[in-house]
């Protein structure tokens, strides 16, 4: 506020003429803007003062000579007030100065307060094994959830020293100490705590863990767990393939076999047909090749057997259906090889072709024959061909001199 000679100055200002009256309200407001305010003197920390506060006389002494402690000799009735609400008491100050603290930050106390960050969950957790956190870092671990037990089950679990950020993000992730004792128990170790996350984040349970072991794969690491969780490698699809015939199972041929469809019923079925010594890569190469049960009993009944995958992909891939294989029984070739089919299907020689081929010259080999039909074929359709060597259905007339 403008004191009262500068009031008077402006007044006379104004009367002059020197300024005018707009002007002169103006410099009075400017002049009680920049007048400093006074400033709260702070009141010493005493019995009686704390006390007015609503502590007890009693608590108010005992306050005091906390606070003095930590060089806290004078304070606001707002600080006063503000610890009275957070129930910052003596026995609280008391307590956190002899676990350590030391800072004259009266907001930083209130805080620790506000954050329930008690001497007893320090006692605890220091108890436990973290000795060497500062109270910020026991905050962060208070608001995840941190407790000591759930650091006690991570040292049982085998793992030593874990830092503040490992076991927040731990304890955010849904570790708990029952599954961590829980994967102990089940025989996973050597673990750290991105380990843990991992299998709690991808769902591997002690139950899982278990029954992988019970199928027989007893070396896993939390990769190969998570990867098998991720890929629907169970521990009943594992006893299924061992009991369809494959044996030596890892992680990987697990994967392969589940990411591709290769299900214990299909391995049982193509050993049915007579594929005994198949692999991994063959039984992937057999189902992403299309290669049948079907296909495989129509060859042989034509007497084509013992075919190895590499043959039948080959059977398969140039589109050699069963339906084709079976409606050349009736023409009774002998010594017809994969080959010979593969030439007739590639060339689309029908049945009606080679059996008309086949009439007309019973006496030429098989191999003889589907040459013949497939040079006539080639000839198909040449302008130079005279019309009475077309075949009535559009195919072609053989000539054989």
């Amino acid at each position: 506020m403008a004191t009262q000679s500068e009031q008077m100055l402006v007044l006379d200002m104004i009367s002059q003429g020197k300024i005018t009256a707009a002007d002169g309200e103006e410099l009075l407001k400017a002049l009680a803007a920049s007048t400093p305010k006074p400033k709260p003197h702070p009141v010493r920390v005493d019995p009686v003062g704390v006390a007015a506060t609503g502590f007890s006389p009693s608590d108010g002494a005992s306050l005091a000579a906390e606070l003095r402690k930590l060089g806290i000799e004078h304070l606001k009735l707002s600080d006063l007030q503000e610890m009275r609400l957070h129930n910052v008491t003596p026995e609280y100050v008391r307590e956190m100065v002899a676990l350590g603290f030391d800072n004259d930050d009266l907001d930083e106390l209130v805080n620790l307060r506000i954050q329930n960050l008690t001497p007893q969950y320090i006692r605890e957790m220091r108890a436990a094994g973290l000795e060497d956190a500062d109270f910020d870092e026991l905050i962060e671990a208070s608001q995840h959830g941190v407790t000591p037990e759930f650091l006690r089950a991570l040292h049982e679990a085998g793992i030593e020293h874990p830092d503040v950020d490992e076991l927040a993000g731990a304890a955010e992730h849904g570790v708990t100490p029952d599954f961590l004792r829980a994967i102990r128990d089940s025989g996973l170790k050597d673990l750290d705590v991105d380990d843990i996350v991992k299998c709690s984040e991808h769902g591997v349970t002690p139950e899982f863990l278990r029954g992988m072991r019970s199928s027989g794969i007893r070396e896993l690491d939390a990769d190969d767990l998570v990867k098998c969780i991720d890929h629907g490698v169970t521990p009943d699809f594992l006893r299924l393939m061992r009991a369809a015939g494959i044996e030596d199972l890892d992680v990987d041929d697990m994967v392969k076999c589940s990411d591709y469809g290769v299900t214990p019923d299909f391995l049982q079925a193509m050993r049915a047909a007579g594929l005994r010594d198949l692999d991994v890569d063959d039984l992937v190469k057999c189902f992403d090749r299309g290669i049948t049960v079907e296909l495989i009993l129509a060859l042989r009944e034509l007497g084509i057997k013992d075919l190895d995958v590499d043959e039948l992909a080959h059977a398969s891939d140039h589109g050699l259906t069963p339906d084709f294989i079976r409606s050349l029984r009736d023409l009774h070739l002998k010594d017809l090889e994969l080959d010979h089919l593969v030439e007739l299907v590639d060339h689309d020689i029908s049945v009606e072709d080679l059996r008309t081929a086949h009439a007309a010259h019973p006496d030429l080999d098989t191999g003889d024959l589907v040459e013949l039909v497939v040079e006539g074929s080639d000839h198909e359709g040449e302008d130079s061909a005279p019309q009475s060597s077309r075949h009535p259905k559009g195919k072609f007339h053989l000539h054989v001199h």
